[in-house]
């Protein structure tokens, strides 16, 4: 059980990895977007008081003010862009790290399973033996028992 948990653990490291980067991820993406939003909130400010003033006073002091929240508005779409390119960019490293910590697990499970196909072609009497108190480990431990079907979860939700 030890060995298995060994192979096992590599994957749920990169797991707890993926997570904490994904997390990472979102804080870069939500400081992005406040940061956009905040300089779209200034430019829509910006529009309502060159609209205001246009009406009330009918001089090109408005005209300035449209320019800066159209560079305000122009800075919100370069700001949102930016961010998500780079948010885009590390999600697709984080997908390849997990599909090479999920392949190297797939071969240690299949070098374990080539070994205990190969033990027991060589002491078939001794392998049935095991088999059986195995069946009847599993059988008796309601503990072991739901460690095994959880275990098997996993390995089909994996595929």
């Amino acid at each position: 059980m030890q060995y298995l948990l060994n192979i096992v653990a590599p994957l749920a490291k990169a797991e707890i990895r993926s997570a904490k980067e994904s997390a990472e991820r979102l804080g870069v993406r939500v400081a992005g977007y406040v940061a956009a939003g905040g300089a779209a909130t200034i430019g829509v400010v910006f529009l309502a008081i060159a609209a205001y003033l246009g009406l009330a006073r009918r001089v090109p002091a408005p005209d300035a003010a449209l320019i800066v929240a159209g560079g305000c508005f122009l800075l919100a779409a370069i700001i949102g862009g930016t961010v998500w390119a780079i948010t885009r960019q590390k999600a697709r490293q984080m997908q390849s790290q997990r599909n090479a910590a999920k392949a190297a697990t797939m071969a240690e499970l299949q070098l374990l399973q080539a070994e205990l196909e190969l033990a027991l072609h060589k002491n078939a009497k001794t392998g049935t033996l095991g088999m059986l108190v195995a069946g009847l480990a599993v059988g008796a431990s309601a503990e072991l028992r739901g460690s095994l079907m959880g275990l098997l979860r996993d390995v089909v939700k994996s595929r």
